[in-house]
């Protein structure tokens, strides 16, 4: 999902109008405009760009009345169709369309064409002065360079040098070299609620972080439809000394545990402001092969066993269930030991890197959180990690610092080596939305307390047109 702007904060201006009032064209333009304008903001208020219905592309022979020089292999045919762009116009292609590709491949290389529509204002075109009548129209256009804000993308080949021939491609997921590739294509939707803003750091070291958010992304469509993750992921460089304008604009980062101890200590500074202004720091690290990992297989195991008996005691006989009483207080106190074993590995792992993070808040572990807390509570509820994991993972927090110490991130791209059933999967989806959830949450509230800068020096001068209302409420006596 890109990050498509909301519209600019302005004032709408209508004609005022009275009894006797003449109407001229510079009236009726004024009027007009009004209602164009407010349709304009409506829809990209709360729709995202992109096709509505049709505007396909199918290769076609070229047309037998042209030159020999154009009747080759690459002419396609736009089919007619609806569009709305990012400004909110209609984009309405009425009759198939016939289009030539003109752009030549060179030196070897393979070069990417991008067919795309844009929207054209009748008014701004030349024309008889006797035409009444002006036809909202629209412009294609093969470009090179990537698509503008404003074009919406039908189509896109993949051309090298010599002669072409445009073809449908064998595999649609996967088309080769001088084929249609309509992979790309955006469909006009609903604007989510929230559109989540996610940097990751890249080092020397393969990051797949970044690749499991992508497919995290992909699942919210179906899970959270009112999510979605602002593609491409931006990758942050872990040896920039890095400052708060970085990172100001991203609800979530994300780290893991190596990265965090080779930050440098400008970085380390701006994540403490970043945390301080909303923003939310995720630390994954893992466990493999660690006592922590040891003692959450043993607790989760003993958990599982204590809620056996726990079932399983309703209907038994009196005798039955003195018995199985004496051997849950033997797992409660196994419990009790053990859960003091882990807390102390846990501090361990937090100890290095506490120095590097504002972590002087104590962090809670998921289970201590309130129940009506974001990340146990929205979208999903998420009573017990262990009981839904089913592996070891611990997840704590302090507000602006989330840490898991675990594997949870590769799950979401099926990267796990561990055969997990397919509810263990969506649970960690279902997680992962709570925690992006919980980052959008957090950031937007702290910013909707904050003055806009734009405006912080001129908060002493009156608005040219101020359309404050105020009215005194004075209560009367009966």
């Amino acid at each position: 999902m890109n990050d498509f702007p909301y519209p600019t904060i302005k004032s709408f201006e209508r004609l005022q109008v009275s009894d006797g009032l003449m109407i001229n064209s510079e009236r009726w333009r004024l009027a007009h405009e009004y209602h164009q304008h407010r349709q304009n903001v409506q829809y990209q208020s709360l729709f995202l760009p992109g096709i509505i219905c049709g505007l396909g592309v199918a290769p076609i022979a070229a047309p037998e009345n042209l030159p020999a020089k154009f009747r080759d292999g690459r002419w396609v045919q736009i089919q007619p169709g609806m569009a709305i762009d990012l400004q909110g116009n209609f984009i309405v292609v009425p009759t198939p369309l016939d289009f030539r590709i003109s752009t030549t491949a060179y030196d070897a290389e393979i070069t990417t064409v991008y067919l795309v529509l844009s929207y054209v204002d009748p008014a701004k075109l030349k024309r008889a002065n006797g035409n009444e009548v002006l036809v909202e129209t629209f412009r294609v256009n093969e470009k090179t360079d990537l698509p503008l804000e404003t074009d919406i993308e039908i189509c896109r080949i993949a051309i090298a040098e010599g002669k072409l021939e445009i073809q449908k491609p064998m595999d649609i997921f996967s088309p080769n070299v001088s084929q249609l590739d309509m992979r790309y294509r955006l469909q006009a939707q609903i604007r989510p609620k929230n559109l989540v803003r996610v940097a990751t750091f890249s080092d020397n070291q393969q990051n797949t972080i970044q690749e499991n958010l992508h497919f995290l992304g992909q699942s919210l469509s179906s899970l959270a439809p009112s999510f979605s993750i602002i593609e491409p992921i931006s990758k942050l460089d872990i040896n920039a000394e890095l400052t708060l304008s970085h990172l100001s604009t991203y609800h979530l980062i994300c780290l893991t545990h190596a990265q965090v101890l080779t930050i440098n200590d400008a970085t380390q500074l701006s994540l403490r402001e970043y945390i301080a202004m909303g923003g939310v720091v995720l630390i994954e690290a893992s466990i493999r092969n660690s006592q922590l990992e040891n003692l959450l297989e043993i607790y989760n195991e003993l958990q599982n066993a204590n809620n056996k008996l726990k079932k399983t005691s309703q209907s038994q006989s009196m005798a039955q269930q003195a018995d199985q009483s004496s051997i849950q207080a033997e797992l409660l106190s196994e419990l009790e030991a053990i859960a003091i074993e882990i807390n102390s590995s846990t501090q361990d792992f937090l100890n290095s890197f506490r120095s590097r993070l504002p972590m002087e808040t104590p962090m809670q572990i998921f289970s201590d959180l309130e129940r009506t807390h974001p990340l146990r509570s929205q979208p999903f509820i998420l009573p017990n990690l262990s009981a839904l994991l089913q592996q070891p993972m611990q997840i704590l927090t302090n507000g602006g610092v989330v840490v898991i110490l675990g594997q949870l991130s590769p799950i979401w791209s099926g990267q796990s080596d561990q055969g997990l059933t397919r509810e263990t999967i969506r649970n960690c989806q279902e997680l992962g939305i709570n925690i992006l959830n919980y980052a959008a949450q957090r950031y937007g509230m702290y910013q909707a307390m904050q003055v806009n800068p734009q405006y912080q020096n001129n908060l002493n001068l009156q608005p040219e047109s101020d359309q404050r209302r105020i009215t005194n409420m004075v209560d009367t006596l009966p």
